[in-house]
């Protein structure tokens, strides 16, 4: 029998700052975290740990965890909240392994690329919302969770990364991703980038809006960790997510996600989109 769709809840690209912290948390669905570019100290089930680049950790749902980091790590965390059905955990028996300990996995080169490409496929079937953006968005994050699973084989299952991956294309995901609060991010400094206008038309292509666009719809992405993850008002969340009014960012979230900030932190898995059509 072939595993059941997954849902997604939420994700997330973070940048984080130097020595930046995130406390013991846990949420009623499941998470792969994966962190690339520095080492930093995990907690998970095991209690802290040291954490190399490139390791990729699955949180089940109700498991508590978080992150610390030291004064001189600045690392990037890859970030994906989703419902996993039963069925796809007993075909993806690495994945369902209920020791937590078992369920942390240092990635090749390759298979952190793979990660990255398939990431920025979910993210690009979400700005689109092409016909069938909700199977698609499911069947990419499927096939990540599938992936994984062969990758803790840790048999001979090469990746085979798209070439452009690593590409001006991701740098500029990360400029525009970057925190909404920083203004060396500002709309100015992105202009500034090389080859900015032809990047720009690349980046419409593949995701489906402009760079300003999906800046503006990361933030919302943002705030939605922050209802996850943290105990901050709507208010402080608002700030966090860079905007001045909270009301402006009340309307831009009923918006982009059909419900309230409140409504949403109250239940978030209720608030899964059902439809499989462009509307």
């Amino acid at each position: 029998m072939p595993p059941g769709d997954p849902d997604l809840i939420s994700m997330r690209h973070l940048v984080a700052e130097a020595g930046a912290s995130f406390s013991w948390h846990s949420h009623p669905f499941d998470e792969f975290t994966l962190v690339t570019e520095c080492d930093t100290t995990i907690g998970c089930a095991q209690g802290l740990r040291k954490s190399k680049a490139n390791t990729l950790l699955l949180y089940h749902a109700g498991e508590s965890h978080g992150s610390w980091s030291a004064p001189r790590q600045k690392p990037n965390f890859w970030v994906i909240h989703f419902r996993a059905p039963r069925n796809l955990y007993a075909t993806a028996q690495r994945l369902g392994n209920r020791n937590p300990a078992s369920r942390i996995w240092e990635l090749a080169p390759e298979q952190v690329e793979m990660f990255k490409w398939l990431f920025l496929q979910i993210i690009s079937e979400q700005m689109h919302r092409r016909d069938h953006f909700g199977l698609m968005e499911s069947t990419w994050l499927r096939l990540l969770l599938l992936s994984v699973d062969r990758w803790a084989a840790k048999r001979d299952f090469p990746a085979l990364p798209p070439q452009n991956a690593g590409s001006e294309l991701l740098r500029l995901w990360n400029f525009v991703n970057a925190p909404a609060g920083d203004s060396k991010y500002s709309e100015q400094q992105l202009r500034r980038l090389p080859n900015y206008d032809s990047l720009r038309h690349r980046f419409k292509k593949v995701f489906g809006c402009p760079p300003r666009e999906m800046r503006l719809r990361l933030r919302i992405e943002h705030a939605k960790n922050l209802l996850l993850e943290t105990r901050l008002s709507i208010k402080e969340i608002a700030t966090q997510s860079g905007y001045t009014r909270q009301h402006e960012f009340t309307r831009m979230f009923h918006k982009q996600v059909g419900v309230s900030p409140t409504q949403w932190r109250r239940d978030p898995v209720r608030q899964i989109p059902r439809s499989i059509s462009a509307k």
